[in-house]
């Protein structure tokens, strides 16, 4: 299995996510790496010259290098910057993250990946996405994993990747819930979700952490993680597993992952580690179990 490093999907500015992916590229033994972004157009800091540019600055590395498009498109303006991207991933060569099924009309014919927002649920799915230039599935999120063997094993077309470790990225809306919180509309957010480098946490009148709000998407609280999963993912021969990016510790997260995939570290211990470095974050992996999505099941249940 591969290690990608998904797209961010927090508001930390232009300079932060070009020195974030450097260090990914460089620094890290990651596989692949998806860079662009998902959430929200107006957090597009890199346009699609300037995400070209940081693809050739990355290429060196040996790394893949994937662009990654929104997940919900809703006007003319992010259809062209949709456009543009996939005209820059031509000319470079490289895979094109669609999100949103619009933009498989845009890209198709060019090689693309099915991003987890796209409702890739059965295997006439997975085959009507392979023709039209779908080469990975990054399976939903919320999928059990004998539903996810069901999907596989109906295909053997493209590659499967699954979303292995971060706050799940559950759903969009049009109204940006952090600009709400404070009062603020859209049009005037003030970009108030970079106040919030791995987004804004929701609680319950119990005072117990719900979710997490980041702009105009909803995540999860809890941090997902499959790390005690991958004798099973194994089993079911996932090409790819996807880290989705976090604020703090990410070159020693993937280390931890890496280290587990080779067999260099016992399973348990690289979970223990893991919790060490996430002292004040709580795991879950109840979906990947069949189970509600904030439990934690423990590999030997």
């Amino acid at each position: 299995m591969k290690i990608a490093i998904g797209p961010c999907l927090f508001e930390w500015g232009k300079r932060a996510v070009r020195q974030f992916y450097q260090r990914m590229a460089f620094e890290t033994e990651a596989d692949i790496l998806y860079i662009g972004e998902v959430v929200c157009s107006k957090r597009s800091h890199l346009h699609a010259e300037e995400l070209a540019q940081l693809a050739e600055e990355l290429l060196p590395s040996g790394k893949q290098i994937i662009f990654s498009t929104l997940g919900l498109v809703m006007n003319e303006g992010e259809q062209s910057a949709l456009r543009q991207i996939a005209a820059e991933a031509r000319r470079l060569g490289v895979w094109l993250e669609v999100n949103d099924m619009g933009g498989m009309g845009i890209a198709e014919g060019q090689p693309m990946v099915a991003g987890p927002h796209i409702n890739t649920y059965n295997a006439e799915t997975v085959a009507f996405l392979a023709r039209v230039g779908v080469k990975r599935v990054v399976l939903p999120v919320e999928l059990a994993h004998s539903a996810m063997r069901c999907i596989m094993t109906g295909t053997a077309a493209p590659e499967m990747e699954v979303f292995a470790y971060g706050r799940l990225p559950l759903t969009f809306s049009a109204r940006c819930y952090t600009a709400r919180a404070f009062h603020l509309p859209k049009s005037n957010c003030q970009y108030k979700c970079g106040d919030f480098p791995d987004g804004m946490e929701v609680r319950t009148q119990e005072d117990d952490s719900f979710l997490t709000v980041n702009g105009v998407q909803t995540m999860s609280a809890r941090l997902y993680n499959l790390l005690a999963d991958l004798p099973i993912l194994r089993n079911m021969a996932v090409d790819v597993l996807r880290l989705s990016p976090q604020s703090q510790a990410m070159p020693e997260i993937v280390a931890l992952w890496k280290q587990a995939l080779d067999g260099r570290m016992d399973g348990q211990e690289a979970l223990q580690r893991l919790r060490e470095l996430n002292a004040h974050e709580a795991f879950c992996n109840g979906y990947f179990h069949g189970r509600p999505g904030l439990q934690w099941i423990d590999s030997a249940a």
